[in-house]
């Protein structure tokens, strides 16, 4: 809680309410069949069709295709001038059944990110006229990506162009219900002149609307120099699919993804911004493993993305609950990847976690300080 007030973490089918310490919270459950049972109608079903798991899946991975090639977005910047052309990597063959009501079919995008939010909106724009020609239903871009990240792509938010950044959003919400598309969009969320923002990602629905905010609530030490810390998880179903939002540093904290799974949670939607570095370091290796080992721990699947912006340390990936990842892009150049949920897990897989850790009723859930702003606590304000 924050100054004594409860957190309500509205999750859809779950909701956490803190118990009046900051970042504690209990949990009521409202998930009407548990995963063991899910397991075994999926087994049963299996079963009826006269065909196995690994059967099914290795049917399905034959469907997959490989990389096809996509011209290469207009120059959007100087920056942006010499890059390569963006890679994209499809979800499925061109016969394989495309049946809209069985999948939610996910793009997500990198570039290179930068102090600019016209540049990077321009980039967005491009992705999301993309991914509609794919067929995706929701574009994914990375963390802070629209407004840039501070303390790395610029110095200070001292005579930050808010008005710019605002204009930017408007009008990708306006592509947004243009294309009939979800977008998970990486920004900035201002509270007041003497409050420092969020780091957020904004979920815009196919209508144009903010239909709820996900704040970044476990922050670096760089980000609580300029960031107020997050105190609310975010759910949505989507065509069947239940996704949970989460950004960079949450994945460094186990019970992040474990709270997401108590909450009826099978993808995760994490944005991130390792780039713009010198060169190698221990990032290189970090999230390419963590990510997938809280994936086999939880039963989940994960959906990554990265800033371009050289040096990246890693490309965008799509990770599963086997601990695998099926599709990745390369560093230092934008592209975009395109998968569909439910998936399989990888041809000879299996899951490893038959019990996973529940949450502690005193687990913290926050690091670094919330503000109590209502800008804040309200995930559908304005940007």
């Amino acid at each position: 809680t924050v100054l004594g007030a409860p957190l309500i973490f509205n999750g859809g089918d779950w909701e956490y309410t803190g118990r009046g310490r900051e970042g504690k919270m209990e949990a009521r459950e409202h998930i009407p069949m548990t995963t063991e049972e899910r397991l075994m109608t999926m087994q049963s079903t299996e079963k009826a069709a006269g065909i196995t798991r690994r059967q099914a899946a290795k049917a399905t991975r034959k469907a997959l295709a490989g990389l096809v090639g996509l011209a290469a977005l207009p120059s959007l910047s100087a920056n942006a001038v010499d890059a390569p052309p963006p890679q994209t990597i499809p979800a499925s063959h061109p016969d394989q059944d495309t049946n809209p009501t069985a999948k939610l079919r996910i793009a997500t995008c990198q570039f290179p990110v930068s102090a600019n939010s016209a540049d990077n909106a321009n980039y967005i724009r491009n992705f999301m006229h993309q991914a509609a020609t794919e067929g995706a239903h929701l574009l994914h871009t990375s963390e802070a990506s629209l407004s840039g990240y501070v303390g790395v792509d610029f110095a200070t938010f001292e005579k930050y162009d808010w008005d710019a950044l605002r204009s930017e959003t408007a009008e990708l919400r306006a592509l947004a219900k243009d294309l009939k598309m979800w977008l998970v969009l990486g920004s900035t969320h201002f509270l007041d002149e003497n409050t420092k923002p969020t780091n957020c990602l904004y979920l815009i629905a196919p209508s144009g609307e903010i239909l709820d905010r996900y704040d970044k609530c476990f922050c670096t030490e760089g980000d609580q120099k300029y960031y107020s810390a997050g105190n609310r998880l975010v759910t949505r179903d989507i065509r069947g699919v239940k996704i949970g939002l989460a950004i960079c540093y949450d994945i460094c904290w186990p019970q992040l993804y474990i709270a997401y799974r108590e909450m009826g949670v099978t993808v995760m939607i994490h944005s991130m911004h390792n780039a713009r570095h010198k060169g190698k370091n221990c990032l290189d290796t970090l999230n390419v493993r963590e990510v997938p080992t809280r994936c086999a721990d939880n039963r989940m699947w994960a959906v990554c993305n990265n800033s371009s912006q050289p040096y990246s340390h890693w490309g965008s990936f799509i990770a599963r609950p086997d601990a695998t990842i099926a599709k990745q892009l390369e560093i230092n150049q934008p592209g975009m990847l395109i998968h569909d949920f439910p998936d399989t897990l990888s041809e000879g897989g299996w899951y490893h976690n038959f019990k996973p850790m529940k949450m502690r009723d005193d687990e913290i859930m926050s690091w670094g300080t919330p503000s109590n702003h209502p800008r804040q606590r309200d995930g559908q304000s304005a940007p």
